[in-house]
């Protein structure tokens, strides 16, 4: 299966029926946002604990909403319709959590390094700590230059970033295995999946382009922290900085779908195969 083939399968399924593939959308972002509604409570400050049953809801409610539009895309991809009762069929709802909680572990397997570099990073810098202080350990992180030691705290974030994402490329294709009852079709075929995956972000392209004029817009005055520091210098206007974010998302959030059926049609493809 190639990868320029599932693109062009993904691609037929979205704007074919562009109407439908915005009701899968709708139905998906709804599921995601029921998850995360407790966290309201941290609007309360005697119920922002409560805010931690997002993360069992989580685990209930999204692997089972995930699995199930494997199943909708299956079928959008084989002449059917991507907006379908499938989306909240109820069944083998408990083979489906423990799907989604296995994946889980298998991700925080992958995310150890990020999760380690974070801890490691709150222990060093947690507290009343000032500005100078925070300078001067992340010089000392340098060996003695302060951007230098900048570069190596982004570079180390960086890595394990991009970590975490190769293992949810590697496992990206599991849900549609699943919904086929075929485990091993993706055996031999992860490298690819993996490029798939990563060729997808393309319909992230205008949320990327967005983070990328953000950080050229602060690249100039990260230049001189010490200025920042003291207030010798300003940041570029923040309201701009959120507009630009905000337009970037909102044009992006049309092309999610399309993002999700391209490692399915991959998938798909190798069924037919």
């Amino acid at each position: 299966m190639k990868i320029s083939a599932a693109f062009r399968d993904a691609y037929k399924v979205y704007t074919g029926h562009f109407g439908t593939s915005m009701k899968f959308l709708a139905v998906e972002a709804c599921m995601t946002l029921a998850a995360f509604a407790p966290l309201l409570f941290l609007t309360d400050g005697g119920l922002k604990y409560l805010a931690l049953i997002t993360v069992p809801l989580y685990l209930l409610l999204v692997p089972w909403a995930r699995v199930n539009a494997a199943a909708s895309m299956r079928e959008a991809l084989n002449g059917g319709s991507l907006f379908t009762v499938r989306l909240a069929d109820p069944t083998a709802y408990g083979r489906k959590l423990a799907y989604g909680l296995k994946q889980a572990l298998k991700l925080l397997v992958w995310g150890a390094p990020l999760i380690a570099s974070l801890y490691i990073a709150w222990i060093h810098f947690d507290g009343d700590m000032d500005g100078f202080t925070l300078m001067r350990q992340i010089k000392q992180f340098g060996g003695g230059d302060l951007m230098t030691g900048v570069l190596y705290l982004a570079l180390i974030l960086l890595a394990t970033l991009i970590l975490l994402a190769i293992g949810c490329a590697f496992h990206s294709g599991d849900r549609h295995a699943l919904v086929r009852e075929n485990r091993k079709q993706l055996k031999g075929h992860h490298g690819k999946l993996v490029l798939c995956w990563l060729s997808s972000l393309a319909a992230l392209l205008p949320i990327i382009i967005a983070l990328a004029a953000v950080v050229i817009r602060y690249l100039p005055a990260l230049g001189d922290l010490n200025a920042i520091l003291t207030k010798e210098a300003s940041l570029p206007s923040t309201k701009v900085t959120v507009i630009i974010l905000a337009v970037g998302a909102a044009l992006t959030l049309p092309l999610l779908p399309l993002r999700s059926l391209i490692p399915a049609a991959f998938v798909n493809g190798l069924e037919k195969e």
